[in-house]
């Protein structure tokens, strides 16, 4: 009975074009008029407040042709279109494709142009070790420089950061870096190194005027010396 009364209450007053009066200069009454957004919000107000709990049950329809009241209109919902974020929704969406086409194109000797379908998920570094089981010129991996629009791609970058389906790569192939090593020939003249022994006497006993201490630093120093010295079996 409450809501009925305050539902035609609110339907008296908003059919009236003021809410109120006001004094004037004179001090004569004038009425205040109601904005047409003003009487709107009242009675959508009044309608959502007298809302009673639908009696039909959550799966019950209605001819189109029957509906008559779509209810109380809302306003549109303001949102900003990002063309980034759908862009990149669509690159990484369920309907996405699940590989990534890479082209791998060598413009200096080896040349060589490959194609191959990578997972989002491998690296650079497996893209190399892939170009290094295919090419009989290359033997390590650090020979390689893979590069995007002339940006140098490191080991670690996933094949999904390049954020496309498809991409072309230039490959740019350096020589293996040889490590510095010691020859046969080299280590056998290290090997035969002759110790003046007879000098290193001499000087001990013109150093020391005991001869015995002498001849004992200079046995010392030969058996230390042939205790470094390469064996046969080495």
């Amino acid at each position: 009975m409450i809501n009925v009364s305050i539902h035609i209450s609110c339907i008296a007053e908003t059919s009236k074009d003021f809410i109120g009066t006001k004094s004037n200069a004179s001090g004569r009454s004038q009425p205040i008029s109601m904005s047409s957004p003003e009487k709107d919000f009242i009675c959508k107000f009044v309608a959502l407040a007298t809302l009673q709990q639908s009696a039909l049950s959550s799966d019950s329809k209605k001819p189109l042709q029957d509906v008559t009241n779509l209810g109380v209109a809302l306003p549109a919902l303001r949102y900003k279109y990002d063309h980034k974020r759908a862009r990149k929704s669509a690159l990484s969406g369920p309907g996405t494709s699940s590989v990534v086409q890479l082209r791998l194109k060598s413009i200096r000797a080896p040349k060589f142009v490959h194609s191959k379908e990578f997972s989002p998920t491998q690296t650079i570094y497996q893209v190399k070790r892939f170009l290094v089981e295919l090419e009989d010129s290359i033997v390590d991996t650090s020979q390689l420089k893979i590069l995007l629009k002339g940006k140098v791609l490191h080991d670690n970058v996933l094949v999904s950061d390049l954020k496309v389906q498809e991409a072309d790569l230039v490959v740019m192939v350096s020589k293996l870096q040889q490590s510095q090593t010691v020859t046969g020939q080299e280590s056998a003249q290290a090997a035969t190194v002759e110790v003046p022994w007879n000098k290193i006497k001499a000087l001990l006993h013109a150093e020391i005027s005991n001869a015995a201490t002498a001849n004992t630093i200079l046995e010392r120093l030969q058996r230390g010396w042939q205790s470094t010295e390469p064996s046969d079996l080495d």
